[in-house]
């Protein structure tokens, strides 16, 4: 009986060590967690959110795309690069952050593949500059070729895909400390619930 209790009195005493060194370390991931949400929110408040959800349509349907939806992607890659302050996270889902940048950049790279001189032609209007679908690049003759939808289709795949990259940033931001913490169980299911895996 006395080899129970003494059993029972080790298991609590772990039990207390253990979350006494949690309640120590909590305020310090804690602040982490709450630093790497400002900057991700600093992040995000660059992008015009509208656009960035209408991008495929864009691409597809209108056949422009304005210069201020780029710029934010550009200025992001450029910091990420360089190294910047704003682009270092710290917090428990650290990893997850910059892979899900990096994903971001790669993804936005491939539509810039796309997106650039001579299939679309940059365009001054009112004072801003857009990004104009050049059809005429895919003349044959009297007619266009095949290229010209096949085009059009891929940087609608790529921009669709650039979108959700977006969503997914977005979607880490509603991540709890308690989730963060446990971000390789969460972040999984988070994407999943919102369709974006």
């Amino acid at each position: 009986m006395s080899s129970w209790v003494s059993f029972f009195k080790d298991i609590f005493f772990m039990v207390g060590s253990v979350a006494g060194v949690l309640a120590f370390i909590r305020p310090v991931v804690e602040s982490k967690h709450k630093k790497d949400l400002e900057r991700l929110d600093a992040i995000l408040a660059k992008f015009p959110e509208n656009q960035i959800m209408a991008l495929d349509s864009w691409v597809y349907s209108s056949r422009r795309i304005s210069s201020s939806v780029l710029m934010p992607f550009d200025e992001i890659e450029h910091k990420y690069e360089f190294g910047w302050q704003e682009m270092n996270f710290s917090g428990p889902l650290r990893r997850v952050l910059e892979q899900e940048i990096v994903f971001m950049i790669g993804e936005y790279r491939k539509f810039r593949g796309f997106v650039q001189v001579p299939e679309w032609e940059p365009k001054e209007v009112d004072g801003e500059y857009e990004w104009i679908f050049n059809k005429n690049y895919f003349r044959e003759g009297y007619s266009f070729s095949e290229k010209y939808v096949e085009h059009l289709e891929q940087a609608t795949d790529v921009a669709a895909q650039l979108k959700k990259r977006y969503q997914r940033i977005q979607a880490l931001t509603d991540l709890h400390l308690l989730e963060a913490i446990l971000g390789r169980f969460y972040v999984p299911r988070l994407f999943k619930t919102r369709n974006l895996d």
